[in-house]
């Protein structure tokens, strides 16, 4: 056979009443009123275990996104579900089976069709399915050196369960470091905690409540620790600099934030929605409101939030009035794929679309929660409870905050950092315009691990997708998004034009142009700097201020240039109606004209005044730094043509200047 097994290890138990270590069907992810009742033998116990230390290195908790090698299972009931998720594991990462059976659990997965290769089992019992609370954690030393295992105490009895982190560290020879000893015991669960990879992690105040010495179910047993305190050892074992908690929500019961938000990327958060007023939605809303007034993402923005709608029974019911907790997002990425949890398809085909939509590339399917055979969602759990990652062992990794939809700009930066352990050979840009075929550029290194480059002359109304591709020293390769080319990160950029202009000018004499049209006179333009000495001119007139009151000038032509002279540097603020550049051609006499700039970004002087050019024309344009003639010398001193700048231009043949459409590039 093809399936590998892995022999029970040796572990001491925490003894517990013989009555419990028994055949408990389905264990529901709340406690039981049994397990209440024990949970302070339970707990009384980890004072009796040896102490750990934490690592005397620095740690980094992996974000759910980054690369993985492997998925750890429980094999306790929903046979069903747990057989859909190895399907669609095994076919990106090894899956790792915690089982009593293994026999029977191969025949279950061969009999469905499924090539077991990447099958491992641990031939060990387990006491619920609810993995993701009472596994391991991977962290890396120094960002992404060593991966090494962290277990915290589990917040149930159920010992079997809470030693499962020791057999996976065995397994894959890790090493373990436990919060279960001294000072630094620390009561949590893996449904309560998010990680963006980067020091940031989310919990609900539950982290709070079971570690303040009594608990939600008043055990005097409970590690007793301040927020401080619980901070400390969040850092020193998981890398957590920034620990944002929440207020608990009043219906969810378990009060695990994975049944109602996930990070989707460093700076998204999508979060589950319920009608105005509906179970949990008014206190979900006030959390986000919460983390938008106090917090940023690691890149000093505040976070996207993306809301999705939750499903109530097909009754109609929401948690409020004996509805399940039916949540969207309870999903897990698996590399390339992420299992979402599905109910109905008229709420399913909404998650699915805008997942797809916050996830371009990525294979969002859907796995069914709610059937009479695997109704999961009832005992308050999906997809991500009953899963848990083992992170690759050689991590390229790639943090970016991706671009948000933004006005026109002239230039677009992007930036992304890149860290291995052998050291980052290079990291290029991919980007494409409205789906077209996709323009690569070697990106710069501007500071340690930081990486950026600037991409001129996309037009404006148009949708960008791009990704990173990194490659380290040791010849390792990865795209970020993961999923990339298949997919990236999308942003658009819209058209929508200014009505301001803010141009700087420099003692002496400064020659201008504005994409502005302003209704005030020049007297009102300049009168917040009329401490300064304004002299102000164009083909036809001159202007004196303050000792002369404008004349000859009257209001600027937003089609001409302007020479100013001040005594002293400034900036002039103009606000009016933009300009529209190919709706405004600019009369050229035959001779010298000042002429405007009317377009938002800068362009090369040749490329703006080609279609002038002919063998009949002597064309020069000057400006303050230098002059250019055509066709016989080519442009030099001038460059690119750029906004509030003004140009002299001089012609032989009376002629206009039309600029191309700002959606437009030359």
């Amino acid at each position: 056979t093809s399936m590998k097994s892995v022999l029970s290890l040796c572990i001491i138990l925490i003894t517990l009443p013989s009555n419990f270590i028994h055949a408990q069907d389905l264990l529901p992810k709340s406690m039981t009123e049994y397990e209440e009742a024990i949970l302070d033998t339970y707990l009384l116990k980890f004072s009796e275990k040896t102490a750990t230390n934490p690592p005397d290195f620095l740690v980094r908790s992996m974000a759910e996104w980054e690369e993985i090698k492997a998925i750890t299972l429980s094999w306790q009931g929903y046979t069903g579900i747990l057989t859909e998720i190895v399907r669609e594991a095994v076919e990106e990462v090894e899956v790792v089976i915690f089982t009593s059976n293994s026999n029977s659990v191969e025949n279950t997965l061969i009999n469905a069709g499924i090539n077991t290769d990447q099958v491992t089992y641990i031939n060990q019992s387990t006491n619920s399915i609810w993995i993701r609370d009472y596994g391991h954690h991977t962290v890396y030393a120094n960002d992404v050196e060593d991966q090494v295992l962290v277990d915290w105490i589990y917040n149930r009895p159920r010992p079997l369960d809470d030693e499962s982190p020791q057999f996976i560290a065995d397994y894959y020879d890790y090493e373990l470091y436990a919060t279960s000893t001294g000072n630094n015991q620390l009561v949590n669960t893996g449904g309560n905690f998010m990680s963006d990879g980067m020091g940031n992690a989310f919990s609900s105040n539950l982290i709070l409540e079971e570690n303040d010495g009594w608990g939600p179910y008043s055990s005097v047993y409970y590690p007793n620790h301040s927020e401080v305190e619980i901070n400390d050892i969040m850092n020193q074992f998981m890398g957590i600099n920034q620990y944002i908690k929440m207020e608990t929500l009043p219906y969810d019961g378990i009060h695990h934030i994975d049944m109602h938000m996930k990070l989707l990327n460093e700076e998204t958060l999508l979060i589950a929605e319920y009608p105005d007023g509906i179970a949990d939605g008014p206190q979900i809303e006030e959390n986000i409101q919460y983390i938008l007034d106090n917090f940023t993402t690691p890149f000093g923005n505040p976070y996207n939030i993306i809301r999705i709608p939750s499903p109530p029974s097909t009754g109609g019911s929401y948690p409020n009035n004996g509805g399940s907790y039916r949540t969207y997002t309870n999903s897990v990425f698996i590399n390339s794929k992420v299992l979402v949890p599905f109910y109905r398809t008229e709420y399913d085909t909404i998650a699915q679309r805008i997942y797809e939509n916050a996830l371009p590339g990525y294979e969002i399917i859907g796995i069914d929660c709610d059937n009479s055979g695997n109704n999961i969602i009832s005992a308050s759990g999906a997809i991500h409870c009953i899963t848990k990652a083992v992170g690759i062992d050689d991590p390229l990794l790639i943090n970016h905050a991706p671009i948000r939809s933004m006005n026109y700009a002239p230039s677009l930066h992007f930036e992304a950092s890149a860290q291995h352990r052998s050291g980052i050979e290079s990291i290029e840009l991919f980007y494409k315009i409205d789906g077209g075929n996709y323009t690569s550029l070697l990106m710069n290194n501007i500071q340690d691990n930081l990486y950026a480059i600037d991409v001129y002359g996309v037009p404006g109304n148009t949708e960008i997708e791009y990704y990173f591709k990194s490659t380290a020293w040791s010849g390792k390769v990865i795209n970020r998004p993961i999923v990339a080319p298949q997919g990236g990160f999308k942003f658009t950029i819209e058209l929508t034009y200014p009505s301001s202009q803010n141009i700087q000018l420099y003692y002496g004499w400064n020659l201008i142009s504005s994409y502005i049209n302003s209704n005030q006179s020049v007297e009102q333009l300049f009168a917040p700097i009329e401490e300064n000495i304004v002299i102000v001119k164009n083909n036809d007139g001159i202007a004196y201020l303050p000792e002369w009151s404008f004349n000859g000038i009257g209001v600027l032509n937003s089609l001409e240039g302007y020479f100013i002279k001040t005594s002293s540097s400034t900036t002039l603020n103009i606000n009016g109606a933009f300009v529209v550049p190919e709706e405004n051609p600019i009369p050229l006499n035959n001779g010298w004209s000042a002429i405007s700039y009317l377009r938002l970004d800068e362009v090369p002087a040749e490329l703006i005044f080609a279609e002038i050019v002919n063998e009949n024309n002597l064309v020069i344009v000057k400006n303050h730094i230098g002059q250019a003639y055509l066709p016989d010398w080519d442009f030099n001193g001038i460059g690119n043509l750029i906004p509030g700048q003004g140009y002299q231009l001089k012609v032989n043949l009376a002629d206009q200047l039309l600029y191309l459409p700002i959606s437009e590039t030359y």
